[in-house]
């Protein structure tokens, strides 16, 4: 809730030093350093985490710019902790129905930030499109949304109480609509594979089915109040979209395509050290004389960590899905740890593609990811646990 809360308010404080979003990031730091040294645990899911970033703290030391490379670093430090902190914390089911029920709070209150920031004008146009706002925090808190709404479906099955089951069917319509309007190519894409990911998975197929032609109905009727504000949206974003290394130099928000290339030559066409290792860690690289911050958390990592650095952000993710999967198949017979299991890949394939647009340059995206991973696999533990004792 308090990144939800910073992520909202911090634009507001602009020029300012002391902010919401620096206020976050002080109490997090304190409380995640205070974590790892009194209550972390290393185990099989964790064990890479930290592993992580103790590579990366290491690497630090070596750039040629401490501060910036650290600056960095702490962001990426407490969004990884997430993860630990939430299997520790969250380690019990009443826990989890608070947690899951926050989710949704704080995806209402990023739904309710557009539409008062449309009713009172308040905030920026984007894509030369002034007809619709996103705040003070822009188009970009679209992707902050769809981690909230991947998990409506697993939510729906999963809360006992009717009013709050309706409650979250009409944040997640909501949620899509204010996502397309957006027409942020990293939110859309996450958003899609999410959804397709968790329709091969769950072990609901039935129940999606009957409910397509319902939602399919609703969004035609309300197709005119939308449609023609997505249509005038696309039209702006495409004059946007830059795929030549001159617009790049124009424009620094486009050109992703671009930086894959660059990085990609950088790194190999260098020393074995820059190949395995990095250099620079989060830290802007030259592009034939032009200095550009790396966005996408791939070239991120191969750029300033290099490829071991590229190998253990993927293996975080490999083993979270590695565990859930384990599990699954020891509760082959329970159709909610199929459920859980669903939700689990269907997040990582939303982090697959938001990492696209780049996740490691703050603590909202990627740390609420990993806090709810980390919840999903708590709870699925705790289901292990009992399938053992009651077996016994």
């Amino acid at each position: 809730m308090i990144n939800v809360i910073a992520t909202i308010f911090t634009p507001f404080f602009q020029g300012g030093t002391l902010n919401p979003g620096v206020v976050r990031g002080i109490i997090l730091a304190l409380f995640c350093l205070w974590f790892i040294l009194t209550r972390a645990k290393f185990n099989f899911i964790t064990n890479s985490s930290y592993f992580f970033l103790a590579y990366l703290l290491l690497l630090c030391l070596f750039s040629e710019s401490f501060i910036t490379s650290f600056y960095i670093y702490n962001k990426v430090f407490v969004a990884s902790l997430f993860l630990p902190l939430s299997l520790h914390f969250i380690s019990s089911e009443n826990r989890f129905r608070y947690f899951i029920r926050s989710c949704l709070i704080a995806l209402f209150l990023l739904e309710l930030n557009f539409i008062i920031s449309n009713i009172l004008g308040i905030g920026f146009a984007t894509y030369q499109d002034e007809s619709i706002l996103f705040g003070e925090s822009g188009v970009n808190i679209t992707k902050y949304m769809v981690i909230f709404i991947m998990i409506i479906p697993f939510y729906l099955k999963y809360e006992q109480t009717k009013t709050y089951r309706i409650v979250g069917i009409v944040l997640l319509i909501v949620g899509v609509i204010i996502v397309i309007l957006g027409m942020k190519r990293s939110a859309i894409l996450a958003i899609s594979a999410g959804f397709i990911l968790y329709a091969l998975f769950t072990p609901y197929k039935s129940r999606m089915v009957r409910i397509i032609p319902f939602a399919a109905v609703l969004m035609v009727l309300s197709g005119p109040y939308y449609i023609p504000a997505i249509k005038k949206r696309f039209e702006s974003r495409e004059q946007k979209v830059s795929m030549s290394y001159e617009q790049l130099q124009d424009n620094q928000e486009e050109g992703r395509l671009l930086e894959v290339q660059y990085t990609i030559t950088q790194t190999f066409d260098d020393s074995f050290e820059r190949i395995f290792i990095g250099y620079n860690l989060f830290m802007k690289k030259p592009f034939s004389g032009h200095k550009r911050m790396l966005h996408i958390d791939y070239m991120n990592m191969l750029g300033g960590a290099g490829l071991i650095g590229l190998s253990i952000f993927i293996f975080i993710y490999y083993k979270i899905w590695a565990v859930a999967k384990k599990i699954k198949k020891r509760l082959h017979h329970s159709t909610f740890q199929r459920e859980i299991h669903a939700t689990i890949v269907a997040l990582i394939g939303v982090q697959i593609f938001m990492s696209i647009g780049g996740t490691m340059q703050g603590l909202d995206l990627r740390g609420t990811i990993l806090l709810i991973l980390g919840a999903l696999l708590g709870l699925s533990l705790q289901n292990l646990k009992k399938e053992v004792k009651s077996n016994e």
